[in-house]
């Protein structure tokens, strides 16, 4: 293993009484050789030159790129003035710097780039907090005399360069304050993301020299809008700078793994595979422990999930996008152990839906769509016992797939913290458009119900505003949206395509006002805003004619908006979720725990039914049917005209979804299979060959098509007209 070897250069005092004298350099150096040089952060061989001659400089910098090996880290700090010569050559400035005679008194910016480069570590960084001076804003000293061009200078391979400005701008000391020292705005953000593993963006454990770019520039431009830090690199791989040493398994896992909800405890699962995935050493360790502990869970559907991710994980392999015909699949009782591919879209810094079930939630989002238009095909065919896929997308690593409304696309969604959403074509099953970095929105619909539209978000930053992307499916013409939410966003569109509903989606400890905005979808203007929540809004949508939107979130509120008068029309405390029924006659809302009952409620205030035993539920397209959760995994069925309970369907059945019709749903259940029960008979009638995963099976608006995602992220489809 190589050595991890940094070298601080800060230079503050000098002899030409032309070059102003700095404070910044000295504390900087001895703040970031703190930092580096600790053991459990980043455990760096520091040295560290304050206030030296140019030619004791050049020969430390000589010495430290000498007989390195290519497995070695090496970093390289100055702290200080800059300076150019006429001809535009950079000089970084040492204590006896002459301004008259930087060639043969200052540090050649020529003299790094060849000491760099004849050095054969195949990790070289390069970090200059260093600038020019001239104007510079009251109370603040900038660090250096006229335009720069930095990162010209230092290009060549296996090298990255971080600068604390570009090549125009200034790097700024922080504000004076007596008895207090004074700290580089660029450096100190520096410092702080390592020190407090605040710049472990993607939560793995790790911080990477790209992570930490993104931090310091973000953390600097918000404070000091003139000064923007730049990065070059010409490195193959990343580059870990340190560990985070405060990383514990997020908040909201945490609450989900020890939640008294089965339904909880298995959305944990998708979340700590991910950590297991992309996390370090330290990180992967307390995933794996987290996801033991709940193979020994006391609910079968959350113990049988929890041993299936268990198993291997791999990685997603290269696209293929040619459709081949099925195999045969194997006896239905016979074992499989492909690998699992995740049963919800979780990006690096993906929101994980707590106090609600995985599929429940996402199958009643998608379910009110399938409500605004469905096909019902009559039962021509015999449905069989076992039903073969009819075709496959052998395609692996797809950890979520979703229909659209227009019956002529599909999207996938890779497995992995980089995420990529494709969209497909539905009849061929060919790959037309691949959105890289973007992800869905967190609960979990990305078409319109119309189809026309397909809603994505991205943020690179979980404290930075998410940005919502509104494309149309046919044009490809695209509608950025800027939102308050940070991080992760709930959105929902109306059933015309034309209003956008967004809110932030985070859960902190501490309540904030969060508004839902509404949007023009084709303008991407802000029409209006409804507040009243005070937490994350997890569900959301909007009635059949649009009139109404119906939310319900972390602070216990569901609520009822009337849109166009934006005010409250229904407001039910002490429930975390709620659903309107396809006809906006009823709504149905639960609370954050297992002993509140269900309450199916008629919007006009006429009923209020208390469905004991039951929480988390999703209505049939056609309305007539509740299906809701239990406690320890188990699924039943409500009539909703009559109000009266139909059936179990099973103790440890996950519900996966309604068909169109409304006549059968998918449920996922022991060994990995699904199966298809039917509403009227209360049986099962038909058994998917093969394996699935729970949350990841959708029934298409065609009337006949399934689809399935395998643990080994490949897709299945079937055609289940004779049986929905």
């Amino acid at each position: 293993m190589g050595r991890r070897l940094a070298l601080l250069v800060a230079t503050y005092e000098h002899q030409d009484s032309g070059l102003r004298q700095l404070t910044a350099p000295a504390h900087d150096a001895e703040s970031l050789a703190s930092v580096l040089r600790d053991p459990d952060i980043a455990g760096f061989e520091v040295t560290t030159l304050i206030n030296q001659p140019h030619h004791r400089v050049g020969e430390a910098i000589g010495d430290f790129y000498r007989d390195r090996r290519r497995d070695d880290l090496t970093l390289l700090y100055f702290t200080g003035h800059g300076l150019k010569d006429d001809s535009g050559r950079l000089y970084l400035a040492m204590t006896n710097t002459r301004r008259d005679s930087l060639l043969f008194t200052a540090l050649s910016a020529e003299h790094i780039d060849q000491a760099m480069e004849g050095c054969p570590s195949r990790q070289k960084v390069l970090i200059l907090d260093c600038c020019y001076s001239g104007a510079f804003p009251a109370g603040r000293l900038s660090k250096g005399d006229a335009a720069v061009h930095t990162l010209e200078r230092f290009q060549g391979h296996g090298r990255t360069v971080l600068t604390a400005s570009d090549a125009t701008q200034y790097s700024f000391e922080g504000d004076r304050a007596h008895g207090r020292a004074t700290q580089s705005v660029f450096t100190r953000y520096l410092v702080a993301g390592l020190r407090d593993g605040s710049a472990d963006l993607d939560g793995d454990g790790d911080i990477t020299l790209d992570e930490l770019y993104g931090y310091v520039h973000d953390r600097v431009v918000d404070e000091m809008p003139q000064q923007r830090p730049k990065k070059l690199d010409s490195v193959e791989g990343r580059i870990v700078i340190a560990r985070n040493v405060n990383w514990s398994l997020p908040a909201h896992l945490r609450n989900a793994v020890d939640s008294p909800l089965a339904t909880d405890r298995l959305a944990a699962l998708d979340g700590l595979t991910h950590l297991r995935r992309i996390g370090n050493e330290q990180v992967r360790a307390v995933a794996q422990e987290e996801i033991q502990r709940l193979a020994e869970d006391d609910s079968k559907v959350v113990s049988a999930a929890a041993s299936v991710h268990l198993r291997p994980v791999s990685a997603p392999q290269q696209r293929e996008v040619a459709v081949r015909p099925p195999e045969p699949g194997p006896d239905p009782e016979a074992p499989a152990a492909p690998t699992p591919a995740a049963s919800r879209p979780r990006g690096r810094r993906f929101h994980l839906l707590t106090a609600t079930g995985v599929a429940l939630v996402v199958a009643a989002a998608i379910g009110g769509l399938l409500a605004y238009g469905g096909g019902d095909e009559p039962d021509s065919e015999p449905c069989l016992a076992l039903l073969k896929p009819t075709a496959t997308l052998p395609r692996k690593g797809n950890q979520w797939i979703e229909f659209s409304p227009d019956k002529k696309t599909f999207l996938t969604m890779d497995a992995g913290s980089e995420n990529t959403v494709r969209l497909w074509d539905m009849g061929t099953r060919s790959e037309q458009t691949v959105l890289e970095h973007q992800t869905i929105p967190n609960n979990g619909v990305a078409f319109s119900p119309g189809g026309q539209l397909l809603v994505t978000q991205s943020s690179d930053d979980p404290e930075a505003a998410v940005t919502v992307r509104l494309r149309r499916v046919a044009s490809g013409q695209t509608v950025s949206i800027r939102t308050r939410a940070k991080g992760v966003v709930s959105a929902a569109v109306n059933p015309k395509g034309t209003v956008l509903a967004t809110a932030d989606a985070s859960h902190p400890d501490k309540a904030y006002t969060n508004p839902i905005q509404l949007w023009d979808t084709s303008t991407g203007e802000s029409i209006g805003t409804l507040t009243g929540h005070t937490n994350g809004v997890e569900t959301m949508e909007f009635s059949v004619d649009g009139k109404t939107l119906a939310t319900a979130g972390d602070d216990d509120k569901a609520k009822l908006w009337s849109v166009a008068g934006e005010s409250t029309i229904g407001d039910f405390s002490g429930f975390y979720g709620g659903r309107l029924s396809p006809d906006g006659k009823s709504f149905a809302a639960w609370a954050s725990n297992r002993i509140g009952p269900m309450r199916l409620m008629d919007v006009s205030g006429t009923a209020d039914i208390r469905l004991n035993g039951v929480f988390a539920g999703v209505f049939s397209p056609d309305g007539k049917t509740l299906a809701a959760s239990t406690p320890k995994g188990g699924l039943r069925l409500w009539d909703i005209r009559g109000r009266e309970f139909i059936a179990d369907v099973g103790s440890d059945a996950a519900f996966l979804g309604f068909s169109p019709s409304g006549k059968a749903i998918a449920v996922w259940g022991p060994g990995d299979k699904v199966r298809l029960w039917n509403v009227k008979s209360h049986k099962t009638v038909s058994t998917l060959v093969g394996t699935g995963i729970p949350g990841a099976t959708r029934f298409g608006y065609d009337g006949k098509s399934l689809a399935n995602i395998d643990k080994d992220g490949s897709i299945a489809f079937w055609d289940v007209s004779a049986c929905s």
